[in-house]
Formats: C-alpha cells, sequence, structure tokens
C-alpha cells in the first residue's frame, strides 16, 4: 500500500519511498515502478525532480547523508560534552541503531557496493559522507589534543564500519560494545601521548 499524500509534495513523496525500498531492498533491485507506485506519483514528476532513477538515487543518498549527520550530532550532543565522550557515545548510538528490527546495515556503503563504478555519482555522493563523519572525528581529536587526529580518525572510522559490517553479518549488535571497547583504549593512548609530548614541550622549549 502507498503512503499517503496528505501535505506531502510529490517531490518528498518519491524520496521518502526511495529512502524506504533502497534501504530495506537496495537500489538496483527497486524497479522504478515500484517507487511510483509506493509514492503515488506519476513518472513524469520523477522526471521533472530528478531526471531518472540515478538522478533519485543520488537525491535519496544525499538526504540520507545529511538527516544521519543532523540526527546523530544532535544525540551526541545531549549525551556528551567532551570530544572523548561525543566520539564514545557515537559508538553507543550505533549499537542502538543495530538493535532496530529494520536495520539493513550501513546505507553508504550497501550503495558503494551496489554500484559498478566508484565513479558512479551515487558512489560520490556516499563516500562524501563517509567522509565528512571522518572529518568531525579529526576535529573532536584535535580539539581534544590528539597529536594525529586524521590518523585516529581513520582508525576509529574502521571500528565502526567493521561493526556494522558484523551486525548485519551474524545479526548481533554486540560488535558495538567491543568497537568502543578499542576505540576507547585508542582514544586515551592518544591522548597520553598528546599530553606527554607537550609537558616535554614545555620542560625543554625550543631554542
Amino acid at each position: 500500500m502507498g503512503m499517503t499524500t496528505t501535505n506531502v509534495s510529490p517531490r518528498d513523496r518519491l524520496l521518502e519511498a526511495a529512502d524506504d525500498l533502497f534501504y530495506k531492498e537496495g537500489i538496483r533491485s527497486v524497479g522504478i515502478n515500484r517507487v511510483l507506485e509506493e509514492s503515488q506519483t506519476p513518472i513524469m514528476t520523477l522526471y521533472r525532480h530528478f531526471g531518472s532513477k540515478d538522478g533519485l538515487a543520488a537525491a535519496y543518498m544525499d538526504r540520507r547523508g545529511e538527516r544521519t549527520q543532523e540526527v546523530v550530532k544532535r544525540e551526541v550532543e545531549r549525551r556528551a560534552s567532551s570530544p572523548r565522550e561525543k566520539i564514545l557515545a557515537t559508538f553507543d548510538i550505533l549499537r542502538e541503531g543495530f538493535e532496530d528490527s529494520d536495520y539493513r546495515g550501513c546505507a553508504f556503503l550497501n550503495a558503494t557496493v551496489e554500484m559498478a563504478s566508484p565513479d558512479h555519482e551515487v558512489a560520490k555522493i556516499a563516500r562524501h559522507h563517509k567522509d565528512a563523519g571522518r572529518q568531525w572525528f579529526a576535529e573532536l581529536m584535535a580539539e581534544a589534543g590528539a597529536p594525529d587526529p586524521a590518523g585516529l580518525a581513520i582508525q576509529l572510522t574502521v571500528l565502526l564500519d567493521g561493526a556494522t559490517a558484523a551486525a548485519v553479518l551474524y545479526r548481533d549488535s554486540s560488535g558495538a560494545a567491543y568497537a568502543r571497547s578499542a576505540a576507547e583504549t585508542l582514544i586515551d593512548a592518544a591522548l597520553a601521548a598528546g599530553a606527554q609530548s607537550s609537558s616535554s614541550s614545555g620542560a625543554n622549549p625550543a631554542v
């Protein structure tokens, strides 16, 4: 059964339908007629707003990325105040997402795997949003005083992505707790190294 059309623009109905179907079943496996039926929208509306199914998929990916960042950052700010705790809170939020019965993995990783080429617009948008998350971690670690915030951010996002893959493969959310513990170890080691470096610099100022 299609969605209600009350007070929802045709463009938004298409995006809502795409978000639901593309995430649950995959971009390639969902035919455009399924999206049109679910959104109760004529095909010319899709062409007018998005040009093609690929255009709709790109808009879906970008919209999901913006919404995900907004929701996660808002929830992190509610739960934590320090840069260290904000990153660890991200792992807690991830675990809660794993426990949702509708969870189907990371939409950005899934979409990238589906696209035949890394140069496909959908893959580029997915990579952009993953890069934004990594950059946010790097900014938080720089604020905390980590000596190599960019490198640490890569390590932390690898933990996030690994926990995500494990959750999908094993249908088990516990990987997020292990990833959080590993993240905590990495962060504390980096901050301790940063503090030691600052102390040494203070004791032996450059001439």
